[in-house]
Parts: structure tokens; sequence; C-alpha cells
């Protein structure tokens, strides 16, 4: 999908620099048939307001960094969670790209920050049962 976005950034510079009439609709026809292909590419097309919430502030700061990724302006509000990230964007492409593709990237930055955290636990103190006992740690 990315490599898709790319091409369409590439095409709107081309309509925006277009010499003629002609190279003006050849790129507004390409950009067409490849947005009627994939209709969850038009980020901003027909936008609602979404809150997501995120359970760390690693995720946030993930969701942040892939919504800045596809020019997604990302905000809070006043006294909302530092967890919430609100944006502005077209449900299709939230549901089909944006969500999927932080799913994906949060559950490897969680498998991450446990082998750091564990390595990290084992260079402090190695201890062979690690088990609680009784409900006492020992």
């Amino acid at each position: 999908m990315e490599h898709l976005l790319e091409r369409i950034k590439k095409i709107e510079a081309l309509i925006a620099n277009a010499g003629t009439a002609g190279e003006k609709y050849a790129a507004e026809s390409a950009k067409d048939r490849i947005l009627k292909k994939y209709p969850e590419l038009e980020i901003h097309k027909n936008p609602i307001e979404y809150r997501l919430s995120t359970n760390s502030q690693w995720d946030k700061k993930l969701l942040i960094a892939i919504c800045r990724k596809y020019d997604i302006k990302p905000y809070r509000y006043h006294r909302q969670k530092h967890t919430t990230v609100m944006v502005n964007i077209n449900k299709n492409f939230l549901n089909k790209i944006l969500w999927k593709e932080f799913e994906e990237y949060s559950i490897l930055l969680n498998k991450l920050v446990e082998e750091i955290t564990d390595d990290l636990i084992s260079k402090i103190h190695k201890h062979e049962d690690e088990d609680i006992i009784h409900g006492n740690l020992e």
C-alpha cells in the first residue's frame, strides 16, 4: 500500500506542475484509476474525527509516527488522557491501513520491550526460580 501512496504523491506533483492541459489531464486520469481501484487510499475524503486510545506512551508514540508517515496530523484536546490520539481521516483508510499497521507494529514493539526488560532483569539478578511462592516475592 505504501508504494501506491508514493505513486499518488508523485502523480499529484505532476498535476501541480503540469506544463500543458494534456499532461494535467493524463496525471489526473492516472490518479483517478488508482483511487477507483483502491478507494481506501483517499485519506482525507469524507473525513471523520476519531478518538484512538492506546495502552501506553510507547504505543502512542508509535501511532503518532504512523499518522505522520501518511501526513495525518494527530492532536489531543485539553484534559484528554495522554494516551489518546485524535485524527480526522477516512473510515476506510483508518480500518484497512492505519489501524492494521499500528496493530502489527505494536505487537513487534511489545515483544521487543518484553525482551529488553527480561534481559535487564536477568542482568540485575539471576534467579533460577522466578515463580511467586505462596503470594510472596522472593
